[in-house]
Order: structure tokens, then sequence, then C-alpha cells
């Protein structure tokens, strides 16, 4: 799906230049801790978030995620956003909840991060495997 796609449907301004909204996703992933973003989102994802500092550009940076769409009527300082742009980083905005958004993308086929969650022992050893 494209992000201008995405654009209209969870009703966001663009923050970042116009013409990075010609990437396509598959995958999504929404979290507010970058934590969970580190470890459970896919490479490559859109992340949906409502944090707005630098971490978020970071943890962008290490997963190489491709775009970010800032929930709840968060924005980022223009520091933020002048460093995306210079990334060719797209980032988003909507007045939309995570929730809403979560499922409005679902609905229309992207998909979430790993697929695979790993329970371990204290020993590290992999015990079970889900989906």
């Amino acid at each position: 799906m494209r992000l201008k796609e995405i654009k209209k449907l969870l009703s966001c301004k663009s923050l970042t230049n116009e013409n990075l909204l010609e990437k396509e996703f598959e995958y999504c992933f929404a979290a507010d801790l970058m934590s969970d973003v580190l470890r459970y989102a896919r490479t490559g994802s859109l992340l949906l978030t409502g944090i707005t500092n630098n971490q978020v550009l970071q943890v962008a940076e290490i997963l190489d995620l491709k775009g970010i769409i800032f929930v709840r009527g968060k924005l980022p300082d223009c520091e933020i956003i002048e460093q995306s742009n210079l990334r060719g980083l797209p980032l988003l905005a909507t007045e939309s909840l995570m929730f809403d958004c979560c499922g409005k993308l679902y609905k229309l086929g992207l998909r979430g991060g790993k697929s695979k969650l790993e329970k371990k022992n204290e020993q590290g050893n992999i015990l079970q495997t889900s989906v």
C-alpha cells in the first residue's frame, strides 16, 4: 500500500516532502515504547507512534523504518522534521487513535511486526515460538 493512500485513509497531514509519499508498505508496527519497536518491528516497516522526540529517529535509523505516522494529534518539533527530510524519511500526523489506525490498516492488508515471538529459558534456549 502506498503512503499517499495511507495518508488519505487515516486523514493525515504530511510533515515532510510530498514526494516521499510514493513509498510502498507491506508491514506496519505500532508502539510508544521504543524498546518494543526495536524488539518486535520488522525492518522497513511503517511506524505508528505518539513518541515525538529524537529517539524515534534513532530507532528508525537502526531498523531502517520507511516512514512514521504520529498519532493522537502529536507533532514533532522542527528539528525532527528537518532531519527526516534530510534522511528521506516521510513523517505524517493524524488526530486518530493508534488503535483505530491499526484496525484500518490491517483491514486493508498491512500486517504487523515480526511474525513470531520466542519464549526463552534462563539459559537463553528457545522453549516456545508462537505466531
